[in-house]
C-alpha cells in the first residue's frame, strides 16, 4: 500500500515536493538526535545551533502541511489518505527535533562527565535507536514494510528495556539524586525518540487508521 502512496505522491508537483521535504526532515531529525546524544554523553563541544535546526524542521513541517492542503483544495475528489499520511509522519519527525533539544538542555544542566554502570547500557540503547532510525528512513524511501516491521518490533524491546533500566536506577541508592534524575530523563527521551521513529515506520506498515499502533497479524 505505501509503495502506491509513493507513486501517488510523485504524480503531483505539490505532493512530490512535500514527500521530498518529509525525507529531508527525517535526515535532519536523525542528525539532530545523534548530535544531541554526542553532546550529552561524549561531552562534544557544541558546534551547531540545535534551535536553528529545530526551526528548520518546523518550517519544513509547515511547508508540507501547506502543500498537502493546496493539493487537496485543487483535487478534492482524490483519495485523501496519502496526503493525511504525510501530515502524520511530519508531526512525529517534528517531535524528534523537540526531544533532541531536550537532550541538549539536559547536557547544559549536567556538564560533568556521565559516570556509573548505566552509561554503557544507555550507549547501547542509543545505538539501537540510531539503527532503527536508519531503517525507518530506508523504509519510508523504499516503501519497505519488512524494514518497517523490524523497527516496530525493535521499539517494543527498547521500550521494555528503558522501563527496566529506570526501575533499577530508582532503586540504586549509590547514585546521587541529581545523577539519577539525569539518567532517568535521558532514558525517557531515548524512549520517546524511539517511539516517534516507530510511528514513522508504522506509517509504512499499517493502514492509516492503525498508524502508530502494532501491525495487524497477517
Amino acid at each position: 500500500m505505501f509503495k502506491k502512496f509513493i507513486e501517488f505522491w510523485k504524480t503531483s508537483d505539490l505532493l512530490s515536493v512535500a514527500y521530498g521535504d518529509t525525507e529531508k526532515m527525517l535526515r535532519i531529525a536523525r542528525d539532530m538526535f545523534e548530535y544531541s546524544m554526542r553532546v550529552m554523553i561524549e561531552k562534544e563541544k557544541e558546534k551547531e545551533d540545535i534551535y536553528k535546526k529545530d526551526r528548520e524542521l518546523n518550517e519544513l513541517q509547515v511547508g508540507v502541511r501547506r502543500k498537502v492542503l493546496e493539493h487537496l483544495a485543487l483535487n478534492p475528489a482524490q483519495d485523501i489518505t496519502p496526503a493525511l499520511t504525510l501530515i502524520t509522519i511530519v508531526k512525529d519527525i517534528e517531535r524528534i527535533g523537540d526531544y533532541s533539544k531536550n537532550v541538549i538542555e539536559l547536557a547544559h544542566r549536567y556538564p560533568d562527565p556521565l559516570k556509573g554502570g548505566y552509561i554503557e547500557e544507555i550507549k547501547a540503547m542509543e545505538r539501537k535507536v540510531q539503527e532503527n532510525f536508519q531503517k525507518a528512513i530506508k523504509s519510508f524511501i523504499d516503501g519497505d514494510r519488512d524494514k518497517g516491521r523490524e523497527v516496530m518490533e525493535s521499539h517494543a524491546v527498547i521500550a521494555r528495556e528503558c522501563e527496566e533500566m529506570i526501575d533499577k536506577i530508582m532503586e540504586d541508592e549509590t547514585l546521587s539524586a541529581k545523577l539519577a534524575v539525569i539518567y532517568v530523563l535521558l532514558i525517557r527521551y531515548l524512549k520517546r525518540v524511539s517511539a516517534h521513529v516507530k510511528n514513522v515506520a508504522s506509517s509504512v506498515v499499517n493502514p492509516f487508521p492503525r498508524v502508530d499502533y502494532k501491525p495487524e497479524e497477517e
